[in-house]
This record gives C-alpha cells, sequence and structure tokens, in this order.
C-alpha cells in the first residue's frame, strides 16, 4: 500500500477569506505603478540563437512548431553520441527558461551575477581524473559558466556538459524571433490541449525522425501536462477522416475545438519510443479558491483572447532597466512570501497569499527573475487558463469544457462524469505511461500541490523500477526550475537519474526487473533510498525528500 502524508502544503482546503484580496489589489497596483514611472533603456535583443540548431515541426493542423538543439557555441559539437533530451516550456513561458545565459545587450547588468559560495560539481573543470581544477586555491568554472555565470542556470547548458543530447520547443504563437512558432489555426481557441495533442506530438515525433533514436521528454508545470497526454496516447479527434487538417479547421471556423481522445495502442507504441519522463512540478489541477467559481471568472476564462505576452515583453518590459525590474519582482513577491509565512504561522493555511505564493525571492537569483520576465515570457490563449480553472475547482484534470461543437457555447466547466459526460479524462489514464519517470517537485503547495502530483500522477501511473520523485525544500513551483536549488539539487537529480535509465538499458538484467514492474508483480518497488538531504521510500519506486516532513 502506498504511503500517504510525506509531503508538506498549505493548501488542502477550500476556504476562501474574500476580504484579504484587497491586499494583493494593492501590491498589484503600487507593481504597476513603479513600472510605469521607470525609465526606458534600448529595445532589447534577445537570447542568442545558433541558427543551425533550429527546426520545424509541423503539426497535424498545419501549424509551424519550432524547435531548437542545443550547444554553447557554432564551435563545438552538438551531442549526436548522446541520447536526446526534449524539454516542453510551463505556461506563459518559452524554451529561454532552460536557456539562461548573457545577451549582448545586458552584459552591463548581468554581468555583475555573483556565482554562489559552493558551486555544484557539474559546473567545475576536471582534469584527466575527473578532479575539480583549483587555480590560487579556488576551484576553477567550467569554462561556459566562467564566461557567462547565468549559464550556472541553463538546464540545457548542464544536459550538455553531461553528454546528453538537449532539444528544446515552443508551443504555436510562442517564442521570440528565429524560435517563434506560428499559430495559424485560430489562436483564440487554442487550449492546454492543443499544445499536448498538436504541438506536443509534433515536436516529439520530429526529433526521433531527426535523430533517429528513443528520446527523454519533459517539462516544467505544462511541459509536464503535455508529456503525459503524450505518453497515454491521445490526439484530437478527427473522426477517422484522412485530411485532419480540414477537419480541425472547419472545426475552428464553427468556433469550436475538436474533443481530445486517448488510445491505448497508440500509448503503447509511443511509450516504446520514449526512454523516459521528466516532470519538473508537472501541472493538473491546481488547488484554487472556490471564490473563482462564480460567472464573471467563467466568462472571462471562456473568452476568445489571446494574451500577447511576447509582444508586451519584447516592447514594454525591454524598456524597464534590469535593477528596476528587478526590484519590482523582489518587491512584489517578496511581499507575497511574507504574508504568506505571516498567515501560515497564525494557523491561517488558505490565505490569498498562499494561492499566489509560487515563486520564492529568496531561492531565485533577481538576474534570473529579470530573465524571466525579459526573454523568457510568452503568449497564451485565456483558455488555457480556464483549462487549469476548470481542473482546480472539479478536482480532476481532463480536457477542455468546451471541446466538441456541443459543449462550444458552454457557459462553464459542468461537474465531471467520468464515461458519460463526453470529455477525456487525464486523470483516469495515468496507467497508460510505462516509461520511468522522475519528478522534482517544489513544496510550496502553490500552483502544483506535491500531494496532488503524487496522487494524480505518480501512484497512478504503471509502476517502473526506475521512477524517483523529489520534493526540494525551500522552492515553489516556479524557482524549483530555475532557482538557486536547481544547479545544486534539481540538475544533478536529473542527470543521475538519466545516467541510470541508460546503464538500465544497457542491463539486460534491469530490463527484466522494469518488466516485473509493469506486469505488477510488486518487485518494481525500490530499496528504501537515502541521500544527505534525507529520504525515505515509497511502496513502488524510490521517493527522496530533501527534508523530513
Amino acid at each position: 500500500m502506498q504511503q500517504r502524508g510525506w509531503f508538506r502544503s498549505r493548501h488542502s482546503t477550500r476556504l476562501f477569506p474574500q476580504d484579504r484580496s484587497w491586499d494583493a489589489l494593492i501590491l498589484g497596483l503600487s507593481a504597476c505603478l513603479i513600472l510605469c514611472l521607470a525609465p526606458g533603456i534600448p529595445q532589447a535583443a534577445g537570447i542568442p540563437y545558433d541558427e543551425a540548431g533550429v527546426y520545424s515541426a509541423t503539426t497535424d493542423d498545419n501549424v509551424t512548431i519550432k524547435l531548437y538543439r542545443y550547444r554553447p557555441a557554432s564551435s563545438e559539437p552538438y551531442r549526436t553520441n548522446g541520447a536526446p533530451v526534449l524539454l516542453f516550456p510551463g505556461i506563459v513561458q518559452n524554451m529561454n527558461q532552460y536557456l539562461a545565459c548573457t545577451p549582448d545587450e545586458m552584459i552591463n547588468s548581468y554581468g555583475k551575477m555573483e556565482m554562489p559560495a559552493t558551486v555544484a560539481d557539474w559546473a567545475l573543470e576536471k582534469d584527466a581524473g575527473g578532479d575539480p581544477l583549483y587555480e590560487n586555491g579556488q576551484p576553477v568554472l567550467e569554462k561556459y559558466v566562467r564566461a557567462d555565470h547565468m549559464r550556472y542556470y541553463s538546464l540545457a547548458h548542464y544536459l550538455w556538459l553531461e553528454g546528453y543530447d538537449p532539444w528544446l520547443a515552443n508551443y504555436r504563437d510562442g517564442g521570440r524571433g528565429v524560435t517563434h512558432s506560428n499559430g495559424d489555426n485560430n489562436q483564440t481557441l487554442t487550449t492546454l490541449d492543443t499544445w499536448a495533442t498538436l504541438d506536443a506530438a509534433a515536436a516529439i515525433e520530429k526529433v526521433i525522425q531527426l535523430t533517429g533514436k528513443r528520446i527523454y521528454i519533459g517539462g516544467h508545470s505544462t511541459g509536464g501536462l503535455v508529456c503525459y497526454a503524450y505518453l497515454q496516447g491521445c490526439y484530437m479527434d478527427y473522426d477517422g477522416q484522412s485530411d485532419k487538417a480540414a477537419v480541425y479547421k472547419a472545426a475552428a471556423d464553427e468556433g469550436y475545438q475538436r474533443h481530445v481522445r486517448g488510445d491505448a495502442a497508440l500509448a503503447l507504441k509511443r511509450n516504446s519510443m520514449i526512454k523516459g519522463y521528466i516532470g519538473l512540478d508537472p501541472a493538473g489541477r491546481p488547488p484554487l479558491p472556490d471564490i473563482l467559481d462564480i460567472p464573471l471568472f467563467w466568462y472571462i476564462v471562456g473568452a476568445k483572447f489571446y494574451v500577447p505576452m511576447d509582444y508586451i515583453a519584447e516592447e514594454l518590459v525591454s524598456l524597464i532597466p534590469a535593477e528596476t525590474l528587478m526590484t519590482i519582482e523582489e518587491v512584489f513577491f517578496g511581499a507575497i512570501n511574507t504574508w504568506d509565512e505571516i498567515y501560515t504561522n497564525k494557523g491561517i493555511e488558505d490565505s490569498l497569499f498562499g494561492y499566489l505564493d509560487f515563486w520564492y525571492t529568496e531561492n531565485l537569483d533577481p538576474y534570473m527573475g529579470d530573465l524571466t520576465a525579459r526573454y523568457a515570457t510568452a503568449g497564451f490563449t485565456i483558455r488555457c487558463f480556464g483549462q487549469y480553472m476548470d481542473n482546480g475547482l472539479h478536482a480532476t484534470t481532463r480536457e477542455f469544457w468546451k471541446n466538441g461543437i456541443e459543449n462550444k457555447d458552454l457557459f462553464e466547466g459542468p461537474a465531471p462524469d467520468p464515461g458519460n459526460d463526453g470529455y477525456y479524462y487525464y486523470s483516469d489514464h495515468m496507467d497508460r505511461i510505462t516509461v520511468p519517470m522522475i519528478a522534482c517537485l517544489s513544496d510550496s503547495g502553490s500552483l502544483v500541490d506535491p500531494n496532488i502530483v503524487y496522487e494524480d500522477i505518480i501512484s497512478k501511473k504503471t509502476a517502473n523500477a526506475l521512477d524517483e520523485w523529489y520534493t526540494i525544500t525551500g522552492t515553489a513551483h516556479f524557482d524549483v526550475a530555475a532557482g538557486r536549488k536547481s544547479p545544486s539539487e534539481v540538475f544533478p537529480k536529473i542527470g543521475a537519474w538519466l545516467d541510470k535509465v541508460e546503464a538500465a538499458e544497457a542491463d539486460t538484467s534491469q530490463s527484466e526487473t522494469s518488466g516485473d514492474a509493469e506486469s505488477g508483480t510488486g518487485k518494481s518497488a525500490s530499496k528504501a533510498a537515502t541521500d544527505s538531504s534525507g529520504g525515505g521510500s515509497s511502496g513502488g519506486g524510490c521517493f527522496i525528500a530533501s527534508a523530513t516532513f
């Protein structure tokens, strides 16, 4: 039997004190006022891309999705001998969240970034024996990290240094410059389902085609969702017609999106092409306050409205000096952190600030916060948030409630009725995921609650002896993927897990053990694992926490 109570969460109830909403409103208005008064600087040019690494994939509805194969410089080789790792971004973000570096126009600002007192071993130069090199008594940084400290927070750079072949993708209507994906399918109808069944599927299959290899897939938040949808064999219904694009266009012309369908045989085929699944706080059903369950919010999140965050960042945020923007972020999110802690200490676990506490300022270098706002934000439709709202309020993970011609005029998400209401429920088909999984979870409980991730994803997927999941203490939903603890805790955990899966693939005896796990014999139960940060074990797979709860 799986144990419970391993994770800390402050958002397990459903009460919501409305009188505290004024606190956040005041904070938001203050931030806007500061932003409006900030002096301008020249428009930013952006993250530099090696155009040789830019590829395109065409979705089933004829949208072009951009892919990027990472190497730190054009003089360096791609890791063609390594296993490909394809990462998808979170909502409101683009692939730049994995490409931390210093654009030319930000050298005077980002060049001030200081490395932490203790640098992760992977970011140090090594001698022939693999031991760190020292100069004047100090460890020598890896040459690209030494030249640009921002790269210390780049997951793509970490994977490249470890010998893996990093690939990144942008969803439709998101991304910058040569990595911008278009959105010709009527972008206002786009939902999480669109990204999952069309964009992610096209990107994954393109990387497999280009490399000729089985690959790893994963991502942060929504990036985790689109991957588990792919592994479930999900696709957008096309009535078996040969011209899928025509079917999808006809539906869009009538103002709706087709239903999501799942196919067990397709899931089996897809799992055979994927080596493993990486989830960085993978999203599903967020813990949300009941106050959202009112007509006004349903009207807003069901509207056909696109939020052009790329344009806003390029045209407006780029005018704000880095130091000003960092101050705004630290004041705004720092206040949320503080007030959430105050209410929690007073025994009020369900305050507004608990729901908004998804960015721990103490766990994020300010320059990374600036890079996020300036370069890593991406456009999205309001319906993407609407789908999360429906999932959160109804404690399930399903397709968007307006999918299907019969639902296109539905005002709000109906009460769940799996098997009878015509909707596809992602939360009911996690068992179709048979590949090994690693999940690195934040412990704040805001936006993504680790208890829910365990309950809805980890415990429901088909167990594999190589499954691992961790909570990283002192992290929130956003900064778990790019915060101060990412290079020292998250990246090495992912790297070690990748090495284990690679070793298991080459070890036929380990493959037989994995086969026992998938057959449900119980032999998938890992031995209790312990690391320097503390540990414990689940009844299947391996649970390692960063602290004792």
